[in-house]
Order: C-alpha cells, then structure tokens, then sequence
C-alpha cells in the first residue's frame, strides 16, 4: 500500500476551517409571530416594524411598545455510519437558547408613523458538541500519526511478525494492509462550541397617502459576530515488537470573527377593500466583511489566520403578504418570503479542501407561511399557523463541523393566544415546533477520501453521515400602548 497515497486522502479530511453556522434566518422575531408562523399582512401589534412596517400607519394613534422573549430548546444530531475508522456512533448538540429579546417602539400620529427597533435576527445561534464531531475526531487520530508515517511502521511490523510466524508474502502483505488501516492504536477526542450572533437597530417611518396606499422606508445596522472555541486531541497507544510510539498531540481553537454592515428598506401595503391587506417589502442585502482574530494561538493547526478578512454577507429579502379578515371573528393569512443567496457573496462558507464553493452549492432559500385567528370575545384571540421552508443550500454542501441550515427541508407548526388585559395592555404566548422535513444521509468529501483510501487495499467500506435538527420554541411577549 502506497502510503503517501493514504496521507494525501486522509489529509483532505481535516477541516480547512470550521464555521460556527451558515446563512439561515431567524423569521420567529416576536410572541405573535410563534403563535401565528405568519405576520407578513399584519396591522395590529408593533411586531409589525419587522413584519409589515407600511402596516404601522393602521396602529393605534400615540406610542405603542412591544417587548417579546422566546426560549429555544434545539437538538441537532451527525449519526456515523459504516466509518472504519470512527465506528458508528451518534453526536448531539442539545444546548438551549434560554432568551432570545426582540424590541419594537411604534408612534403613529394621523397619516405617518416612526418607528424603531432592535432584533436578533440572520445566523444567531448556538451550537455546543460536547462529545465531539466526527471530522474534528479523525484529525486527532491524524495529528497522532494515523494514516502516516506511524502507521506504516505499523504496517511494517505486522509484516515481520507475519513472515516470523510463517506466511507468505500474499499473506504479510494483507497483514501490512490491516494493520496499517486499524485506527484503534490511534484513539482521539474533540470538543467544539460555536455561536453566531447577529443584532439589528432599524429606524424607519411609514405614510399613508390614500385610504388605499402606504409606504415605509427604513434603514438597518448589523453587528455580527462568531465565536469558535474547542480542539481535538490525539494519541498513538502503540508499543510492540520494540517499536514504541506512545505520544499526544493537542490541538486548540479560539477564534472570534466580527462584523458591521448596513442596509435599506421599503414597504408597500395596498388596501383593496377594508377588510383585505396586501403587502410587499424588500429589504435590500447587507455586506458583512467579517475580520477575524485568533486568540492565544489557538489557530486550529494553522487552519485560521490572525486578521483574516472574509465575507458572509445577509442577502436580498423579498416578503410578501396577504390578510383577510373573513368576519368579525376570523381572520386569514398567507405569506411568502423569498432570501436570494445566490446573488450574496459567501466567500466566509467556501471550503476548497471539501469541495465546497458557495457561488456554485447555495441557491435561493423560500418560506411559505398560512395563519387563522380566531376571536372568541373581545378578551381572547386565539391563533395557529404552518411554516414551510425550502432551504437553498445543496447536500454536498453539508459538513458536520458546520451544519448551518443544512440540506433539508424545515415544517414548522405554531399556536398560541393573545389576552386583551386592558385597553393598553395585550399579552401574547406561543409555542412552537419546527425541524427537518426528513432526515438525510450525505457522503462529503472526507467520506469519499477515506472510502478511497481503503479501497487502495482493498477493502470495501461506504462511510456516511446522517443529519437531522429539532426545535422547540416557547415565547412570551407584551404590546403596550400609551395613547398621546
């Protein structure tokens, strides 16, 4: 077996860089929206700055204030399948998001309105993978000399030992070839915890030129940040024959990358007839050119670079809405949004040690929203309401240290209620689920590599990994309101 064959495969296994998560979006920006999963046409709490800003000019006149809170209990699991040399297994981040704030502060006063807000919004999230990643596993066993030289001395070994007991050389050479491709001389570990953060101040206004026709413009600053934080460790246990290799190896990442981008907005709502509004909002894409700082050296074995500079930027956003209310009592909605990565530049996810280039493997991302609220008196509303998203981003695309919004399909289901308490004062609730359409398996790059590295000697093995990620969601929120 040619060894220098097998390093230069299983070189291409270890991660060029490991992201914290990808472009995926936060729609769930209030209480309202979880029990409804659908506020794109809506007029009636101050949410709508994010929603549907043309719709502040239907708020109440004076000054209204919403204030929400929502908990996110996440489960994202990798499963290992048919790996040689890391065994099935089964990874999971279960780490808990246990307050997510959004802020909205509307004023309306006869045809116009101000408002402003704070959100989190794009890529926040947070992953913690406290038993390790299959790939961040595997580089251990190579930092301690898996696939290299210590395992063709291995290799060497098993051949001696074999011709000392008699075989032939058919025979040693097989010896060699499993001896060589045995990971268990070769145990590893790793560890890794990623967060995105992404906060945005909006100020905007909105008027209303006829009993028909309202426009708003806004603008955004975005901050952004990512934090990745952990390492992988190997060891060679071998010590036979007079040949000892026993060592450790230990490599640490600490690495935080930092943006600041700024963008435009506008907003139409359109009112056919007094019970129907439309709405269509555009929101233009915001360049994050994110800097990167390495901390205390921890570079990941040279896999990050002290000030690099790359771009992850949050794309065009097309929303549209429509609402009917059907009678006093019933009110229906239907939303579509539209995130054009394609046309983002997402130099930040390409990868050419996987394979990955965003330019070519994400396409555009599309929801599709659908709502009822039911009014059962003037004190208590009640909602539910269906999510469908088809995210752009192509399976081939999918690596287990990223994970970002992954290949799948999500289907998202909310209900909930909101309480008129007083004339000033409405509380909303819900509760929210929301994952993958199917789980997938996928083959990337370092499974194809390793497949090719046993097949060189003959063995047939197909490693894969399945992905799948759960949510549940609980919110609770106030919109408060001081008539002036």
């Amino acid at each position: 077996m040619k060894w220098a064959q097998v390093v230069l495969l299983l070189a291409m296994l270890a991660p060029k860089a490991v992201r914290a998560g990808g472009v995926f979006y936060n729609s769930n920006q209030s209480a309202e929206y979880i029990r409804s999963f659908d506020r794109n046409s809506a007029i009636d709490d101050a949410d709508i700055v994010y929603y549907n800003m043309a719709g502040t000019v239907n708020l109440r006149p004076g000054l209204t204030f919403n204030l929400s809170g929502q908990t996110i209990l996440q489960w994202a699991t990798v499963r290992t399948l048919g790996n040689p040399a890391l065994g099935d297994r089964n990874d999971e981040s279960s780490n808990p998001a246990w307050l997510l704030p959004n802020v909205y502060a509307a004023y309306r006063k006869d045809r116009w309105a101000a408002f402003t807000a704070l959100e989190t919004i794009g890529a926040t999230a947070v992953r913690h993978w406290r038993q390790g990643l299959p790939s961040l596993d595997l580089a251990g066993k190579q930092a301690a000399g898996y696939g290299g030289a210590a395992s063709g001395r291995i290799g060497a070994d098993a051949y001696g030992a074999a011709i000392a007991a008699g075989a032939g050389p058919a025979q040693a050479q097989a010896a060699v070839a499993a001896a060589g491709l045995d990971a268990a001389p070769f145990p590893s570990n790793s560890w890794l915890k990623g967060s995105s953060r992404y906060l945005a101040w909006r100020l905007g206004g909105a008027y209303r030129f006829s009993p028909r026709f309202a426009l708003a413009l806004a603008g955004r600053l975005v901050w952004a940040r990512q934090d990745i934080v952990g390492g992988f460790a190997g060891a060679c246990t071998y010590d036979q024959y007079g040949d000892d290799q026993r060592h450790q190896t230990l490599t640490l990442i600490n690495v935080t990358s930092r943006a600041v981008g700024y963008s435009g907005e506008i907003g139409i709502n359109l009112y056919p007839r007094p019970d129907l509004v439309l709405n269509l909002t555009y929101e233009m894409g915001t360049p994050l050119c994110f800097r990167t700082a390495v901390r205390g050296g921890a570079d990941g074995g040279g896999r990050f670079q002290d000030g690099q500079r790359s771009r992850l930027d949050l794309p065009r956003t097309w929303r549209l809405g429509a609402g009917w209310q059907f009678t006093p009592s019933l009110r229906g909605s239907l939303g579509l949004n539209a995130y054009l990565e394609h046309s983002a530049r997402m130099d930040m996810l390409d990868d050419p040690a996987a394979g990955i280039d965003s330019r070519r493997d994400y396409r555009n991302t599309w929801e599709e929203s659908a709502a009822l609220e039911y009014r059962l008196d003037p004190r208590w509303l009640l909602s539910l309401g269906v999510n469908v998203n088809q995210i752009g981003q192509r399976r081939r695309a999918t690596l287990d240290i990223s994970l970002p919004g992954a290949h799948s399909d999500y289907l998202s289901l909310g209900t909930g209620f909101q309480c008129q308490v007083s004339d000033r004062l409405r509380l909303n609730a819900g509760v929210a689920g929301t994952g993958f359409v199917h789980r997938y398996q996928n083959a990337d790059q370092g499974d194809q590599a390793l497949q090719a590295a046993f097949a060189a000697s003959g063995a047939a093995v197909s490693p894969r990994k399945e992905y799948d990620k759960r949510y549940l969601i609980l919110a609770f929120g106030i919109d408060y309101h001081l008539p002036l």
